[in-house]
């Protein structure tokens, strides 16, 4: 298993052996020397992306960001509209890995280092004996060939766009243990290409009762009511609809963003703290119930950033037949059996546990609701009542109900377990409590989160550790909902005990980058 990293100054003399091999004796654009080791001559201003196996360097990529670059020492004109490019001043793998995916991989690990340091542009001088595989991979030619004999090459740029739109791009993509967006059914993918209809029209209004019926179904509420938008907007309908005092559950980031809505909203309110990762302690949100009279109680039901479930029958438990529940359910939706039967408001999405493109925006409610005149027309929630509102995506919806075809709420649950339990039998530190685990996502407390983020995506497994919450608090999140497999997450975990003993040793060792 070739393992791919930042070169480290322990690295240095491997680098210079490789680049002798590739750039002196394979390609002779150097004079040989008794040493076998070629320095290249921008040395100290490379960042090198490696790949190793069984301690021995396979493959590298050297990038440079200083100017000029090579091609305009050499006389070729840049273009200079683009912003902050960088240079690839070295490409080697060794010849008996290059029938294998470690170009692949190693270009990968290029794409996932390019995009955290902002770059979007990449020059190379491509060797003509490669130019082929390099436009593969989406580099363009933009001038004519350089240098003679067995050393010619090709001025070539990279973009993200041109990549993105490579024939080898969606191999490359890495799986998505993501929140959102999921990784969908292909059955999702295809109708979601279809023809996009009309909105007015009595097919796509059959579409969206249809589609509505089925999430009443699965939210267990007699009215669903569909937007387009994301689960923020369907929390800010939801906030206008509330009047009167009411009280909102915090236990992490989520919560907190209900308190953002219902500040925003104007409305009154009382915050009851959890702690982070524990479930709900009922003696005390009892006590504060019995102190004050609320009109409604909002909470999450997954507290997505810490990876905990409410007991939400706990809750109803607790409050008077006249105060309405609200729940934020778009981490929870599509990843168990739950009833909301009761809930006043229930709000989800289609991008998450469903499994379904991102797009659409459905809030669960027990009454009719009628429209009111003071309330902003895309946050009326009366005015969906009867369906289709405004403008709206016939592919969105199609996607969903495809999304709703393939979910097996049963084989969610045992993907969860068998996650969960291997995360746990190997050490890691899950932060929500066992009894109070989510079923869709476990939070890992790390002290290199983010290192352990970025091995994973560069071995083609991208989980959640790039927002700012997770990077303020070094947290990394792996979730299930979408269409992964039991044999992708078996995979998973072995590649993530693996990384983090790598870094581990490496954080040991005190190892850093070859220059920082």
């Amino acid at each position: 298993m070739i393992e791919f990293s930042i070169a480290t100054a322990d690295d240095a003399e491997a680098i210079h052996e490789l680049n002798y091999l590739t750039f002196t004796e394979e390609i002779p654009q150097h004079q040989p020397n008794i040493e076998r080791k070629r320095i290249d001559r921008f040395h100290d201003q490379n960042t090198y992306l490696i790949g190793k196996e069984d301690d021995r360097l396979v493959a590298m990529i050297a990038i440079r960001t200083n100017r000029p670059f090579s091609l305009e020492e050499k006389g070729v004109t840049l273009d200079e509209t683009l912003t902050a490019p960088a240079e690839i001043r070295l490409l080697s793998v060794r010849p008996e890995y290059r029938n294998s995916r470690t170009f692949m991989q190693l270009m990968r690990f290029l794409m996932v280092y390019l995009e955290r340091e902002t770059i979007d542009y990449v020059y190379i001088s491509g060797t003509t004996r490669e130019a082929k595989l390099y436009a593969r991979f989406g580099f363009i030619p933009f001038a004519p060939t350089l240098g003679s004999g067995d050393a010619q090459f090709v001025p070539m740029l990279l973009s993200r766009a041109t990549y993105e739109r490579s024939v080898i791009a969606d191999v490359l993509r890495p799986l998505h243990f993501l929140a959102g967006p999921v990784e969908v059914a292909p059955t999702v993918r295809q109708a979601a290409q279809q023809a996009p209809r009309p909105h007015r029209t009595a097919s796509m209004r059959q579409l969206d009762r249809d589609l509505r019926g089925r999430m009443c179904h699965l939210l267990d509420l007699p009215h669903v009511s569909m937007a387009v938008g994301s689960g923020t907007l369907a929390n800010d309908i939801v906030a206008q609809q509330l009047s009167g005092h009411g009280l909102i559950l915090n236990g992490g980031e989520f919560g907190q963003r209900l308190i953002d809505h219902a500040a925003r909203a104007g409305k009154s309110f009382d915050i009851h703290l959890l702690p982070l990762g524990h479930p709900i302690n009922v003696e005390q949100l009892a006590h504060q119930l019995n102190e004050t009279t609320y009109d409604w109680v909002w909470l999450t039901h997954c507290e997505t950033s810490t990876g905990v479930l409410y007991d939400l029958d706990a809750v109803k438990a607790l409050l008077h037949q006249r105060t309405a529940l609200v729940v934020d359910a778009i981490s929870a939706v599509g990843t168990g059996r739950f009833s909301y039967a009761g809930c006043t408001f229930v709000t989800t999405v289609s991008g998450k546990a469903i499994g379904g493109l991102p797009g659409l925006t459905f809030i669960g409610h027990v009454d009719n609701v009628l429209p009111s005149p003071s309330i902003p027309r895309y946050l009326d929630l009366g005015l969906y009542a009867d369906g289709i509102a405004f403008s709206g995506s016939s592919n969105l919806l199609l996607a969903c109900q495809a999304a709703l075809d393939a979910l097996d709420l049963d084989q969610a649950a045992i993907k969860m377990t068998y996650l969960e339990q291997a995360v746990r039998a190997t050490g890691f530190q899950l932060l929500a409590q066992q009894e109070a685990q989510a079923p869709g996502i476990l939070t890992i407390v790390h002290p290199s989160a983010t290192d352990v983020g970025d091995a994973l995506r560069i071995q083609g497994y991208h989980v959640q550790y790039e927002s700012d919450y997770l990077v303020r608090n070094q947290w990394l999140q792996i979730s299930t909902m979408g269409q992964t497999t039991m044999r992708q997450i078996e995979r998973l975990v072995r590649v993530l005990v693996r990384e983090n003993q790598r870094i581990t040793i490496k954080n040991e060792k005190n190892e850093r980058p070859l220059n920082p």
